[in-house]
């Protein structure tokens, strides 16, 4: 296979990289601080900022669009917009940029904060009210339960994936909770909390009846109604 040298870019990423410099067919690679690849904004610093960035930017266009375009701002109209014009674009690929930071979080949901306060009737009723009304889950809250899911499918095999590769079982069987707990490795930055480790916690302090469930549905049935009493932070 032939390579466009023109094409090809070289990523330093940690702070104690050498920065060597590569070379292809004679020429000598350029480098960069930032690239996207499918839709994903990958930085050398390994923070997720700038895709969140992006990610919002595009979200609030549609929703500004939807805001001028549409007069009947019911529930029935505004929710289902919300749902497949604007939502999607801040959870495209967020297993893989799900984002760490607090302004970054915050500044997501605030996304959704703006689309609910549009709903006629709404505008006036707090945030948790008008979720608790809508039936939804804050952002936060909807990529902890996808991280969710997508652990239940591997550790149940419903996904072709190594668990052994992915994830490594405690050994620790004396605590109280379920026999199918994960355990963590330590960083000293949370730019490594990827997915294998992020989930960890919070799949370790769900109840047994749900990480046992026998079908994908029975899981999530389970999994709602432990975050709907639960308030889920510091995972």
């Amino acid at each position: 296979m032939k390579f466009n040298v023109d094409k090809c870019k070289v990523m330093h990423i940690g702070r104690n990289n050498p920065n060597y410099t590569y070379s292809m067919m004679g020429a000598n690679l350029a480098t960069t601080n930032q690239e996207r690849d499918l839709g994903i904004i990958v930085d050398s610093s390994l923070k997720t900022s700038t895709q969140c960035a992006a990610a919002v930017k595009k979200a609030n266009r549609m929703l500004g669009i939807i805001r001028k375009g549409i007069e009947n701002k019911t529930q029935n109209i505004l929710l289902p917009l919300y749902k497949t014009m604007v939502r999607p674009h801040l959870e495209y690929c967020v297993q893989m940029w799900s984002p760490h930071l607090k302004k970054d979080i915050l500044a997501l949901e605030r996304v959704q904060k703006r689309a609910t306060k549009m709903i006629r009737g709404l505008e006036r009723v707090s945030y948790e009210e008008r979720l608790k009304r809508l039936g939804l889950f804050s952002l936060e809250k909807r990529r902890l339960r996808g991280d969710m899911i997508e652990v239940y499918n591997i550790m149940s095999g419903v996904e072709r994936a190594d668990k052994e590769k992915l994830f490594i079982s405690s050994l620790n069987r004396r605590t109280r909770g379920h026999q199918m707990k994960l355990m963590g490795s330590r960083f000293k930055t949370n730019k490594r909390k990827f997915f294998t480790q992020r989930v960890v916690n919070l799949w370790n302090s769900l109840p047994e009846e749900a990480v046992k469930a026998r079908t994908i549905i029975e899981f999530k049935e389970k999994l709602n109604n432990f975050m709907e009493v639960r308030s889920i932070k510091g995972y």
